[in-house]
């Protein structure tokens, strides 16, 4: 276990020689990469209530009805594509400017890619595979929050042996030869995805592709409805995938206090940078990775064998969009590693990636991302870009 004290960063005058090193190595021209993103997929459906327009109206409202039947009108606000990894990969194509070769995997249609997909993700991938339906959420959105409906039967479709016939084996292996990353998210809500994780690293491995070359990117997502024996299971996974590649394991801080509760730690309700870092080590110490990054709404930390380091981020407090903020924060992180850049330059590139999108709803490219750091270091960044 590393010993030394973490490095914390308290404000942006501080990263100064940080945001200089961001700066150099994400200017400079750079090898095309490529990679493979998965493994959901989602088809979120906004509907507006328009009477009662709130939630508390309307638990009272239909609280009273039950036993009968009662209707309310409601607006269609359309549908959107959703999931982590596709998210994850529309992200971090806008990171590279298209400059990236993406292979994105998923529940993105049963037999054929639906246009929602094919739309969003078309221009941005070199290939598109879909293992299944999509899982699907009807959002209810009100005055006072929103009410969330799942359907995830989809999710549990989402399997090694689905991966290998809709893909082929030839093509995968074509795939992870030529790959320098893969991005693999939303471990909660897939109860197959460990089987895929261990199996890609294993392939990695019987193709000769050397230990340390590829960059595999792991987000756990929301994961507390998983049982204690599938984070047993899944933590186990960790250092046979680590031997292989370079692991990064990303959790946000609700995540990560969950996590930490695993290995006895006591983190509930600490927000506080100097919390956030020790949380970082604690899961770096007890989970068999290379690096650990924790991401609270207002920073990050990584913890690697380097030690551990805390950067702030731009804090946006009234965020244009909150949803894909932590997609853009992992894909900002990424491509921060693929470029070479150290434990507190890729807790940078994730704060900036997701500080960018919510104040703006699109992703940031490297440039977006250096403007984005000047007029913070200036004192002049905007809640709006």
């Amino acid at each position: 276990m590393h010993h030394t004290a973490p490095i914390i960063h308290r404000d942006v005058q501080s990263l100064a020689p940080v945001i200089a090193g961001f700066k150099a190595k994400t200017a400079a021209a750079a090898e095309r990469f490529s990679g493979l993103c998965g493994f959901d997929g989602f088809v979120d459906t906004f509907v507006r209530l328009q009477t009662p327009p709130s939630m508390a109206e309307f638990g009272a409202k239909v609280s009273a009805a039950a036993g009968i039947a009662t209707s309310y009108p409601a607006r269609h606000l359309g549908d959107k594509f959703g999931g982590n990894g596709p998210l994850f990969a529309a992200a971090l194509n806008d990171i590279y400017e298209g400059k990236i070769d993406l292979t994105c995997v998923g529940a993105l249609g049963d037999k054929e890619v639906l246009p929602i997909f094919q739309a969003a993700l078309g221009g941005k991938t070199k290939r598109l595979y879909t293992l299944g339906r999509a899982a699907i959420t009807t959002c209810l959105e009100f005055t006072d929050g929103k009410v969330m409906l799942n359907d995830m039967s989809a999710c549990a479709e989402v399997t090694w042996s689905r991966l290998l016939e809709c893909v082929g084996a030839a093509a995968l292996d074509e795939e992870l030869k030529a790959a320098n990353f893969i991005s693999a998210v939303n471990w909660g809500k897939l109860p197959h995805a460990g089987e895929i994780w261990s199996n890609l690293a294993a392939r990695l491995g019987a193709l000769g592709v050397p230990a340390k070359k590829v960059f595999y990117f792991m987000d756990l997502a929301e994961f507390e409805n998983r049982p204690p024996a599938d984070r047993e299971d899944l933590l186990a996974r960790m250092a046979p995938i680590t031997r292989q590649c370079h692991t990064l394991l990303s959790f946000n801080l609700k995540e990560a206090w969950q996590m930490g509760e695993v290995f006895g730690g006591k983190f509930h309700g600490r927000k506080d940078a100097d919390a956030v870092a020790e949380l970082a080590a604690l899961l770096r110490s007890r989970i068999a990775v290379d690096r650990v990054i924790v991401h609270p709404n207002d920073g990050a930390a990584c913890a690697s064998a380097s030690g551990t380091v805390y950067v702030p981020g731009p804090f946006c407090v009234n965020p244009f969009i909150s949803t894909g903020a932590g997609d853009n924060f992992g894909a900002g992180c990424l491509a921060a590693a693929l470029r070479g850049l150290d434990d507190a330059g890729i807790a940078l590139a994730g704060n900036c990636a997701s500080g960018h999108f919510v104040r703006s709803g699109r992703s940031a490219s490297f440039a977006d991302m250096a403007r984005l750091l000047d007029a913070w270091a200036a004192g002049t960044l905007a809640e709006r870009l």
